[in-house]
């Protein structure tokens, strides 16, 4: 009797280990979690970012005189260097903190956005020649190392945002004359029908500019016509379609280096 008794109390503590096998198992098996890091949402100051960013808003830039180049606002951004060698057959020279000042022409090193839209092809190289300045509603340079979100940008990062139309329309011209020939003339329409937040709101922007000058010295002339639409379309609450138009015909002379 007190062997059987002996066996009835064992066969429960020999069937502990089965049931709590599964649970053991369950324990030791890895639990992997995928983890989604994106943007945050919210608009944040350039002062609180932990990257070097510098912000220049299109109507201080509309400021200067005569609007034909960046070159005439972008000097005072810390780290940017911007040469205008009054050659608009080779553009202008962009370095930042170092990086393409040994560029002969274009930019390299530096990625170029206009409205989300590379401006850089694939081999490095971007122009800016193609961005009208009375059409501009910001400029974003990013230096640093944070450029690399940005992709293949060892030296930083120029992000142009051109204006989005609102209520409302405005016309607005303008002109510019100076010496060696030099005339530029634009003209820009803006507007909105409705607020933006509704479907089916409607939103336009469009500007057109001419710039020609006979140079300082001779078959140093140019004549630069640019074109740029902005359209945009509310679709629903949280969508918008974006149509944008850009068009450039520069034709000019570049007279070679002087010895």
């Amino acid at each position: 009797m007190k062997i059987i008794s002996v066996r009835q109390r064992l066969y429960p503590a020999l069937l502990l280990p089965l049931t709590f096998s599964p649970v053991l198992q369950a324990a030791s098996a890895p639990n992997e979690q995928t983890m989604i890091v994106t943007a945050t949402p919210q608009t944040v100051s350039e002062l609180d970012t932990p990257a070097a960013v510098s912000v220049i808003e299109g109507e201080d830039m509309r400021l200067a005189t005569p609007r034909v180049n960046l070159s005439e606002s972008l000097t005072s951004v810390p780290g940017l260097q911007v040469q205008n060698r009054q050659n608009y057959a080779q553009d202008l020279q962009i370095s930042i903190r170092g990086f393409g000042s040994r560029s002969a022409f274009g930019v390299r090193g530096i990625r170029l956005y206009v409205d989300g839209i590379p401006a850089t092809m694939p081999d490095g190289q971007g122009q800016i020649s193609n961005i009208d300045i009375n059409s501009i509603q910001d400029v974003e340079v990013l230096r640093g190392p944070f450029s690399a979100l940005y992709g293949n940008a060892s030296g930083g990062v120029i992000n142009v945002t051109t204006e989005t139309g609102k209520q409302p329309p405005t016309l607005e011209a303008s002109s510019y004359y100076g010496s060696y020939g030099s005339w530029r003339y634009g003209l820009k329409a803006t507007g909105a029908m409705g607020d933006g937040t509704q479907p089916g709101d409607v939103d336009y922007t469009v500007s057109t500019t001419r710039f020609t000058t006979h140079g300082y010295r001779d078959h140093s002339g140019a004549r630069k016509n640019l074109a740029n639409a902005k359209l945009g379309v509310r679709l629903d609450d949280v969508s918008k379609l974006s149509l944008i138009f850009n068009s450039v015909d520069i034709k000019a002379d570049d007279p070679g280096g002087l010895t």
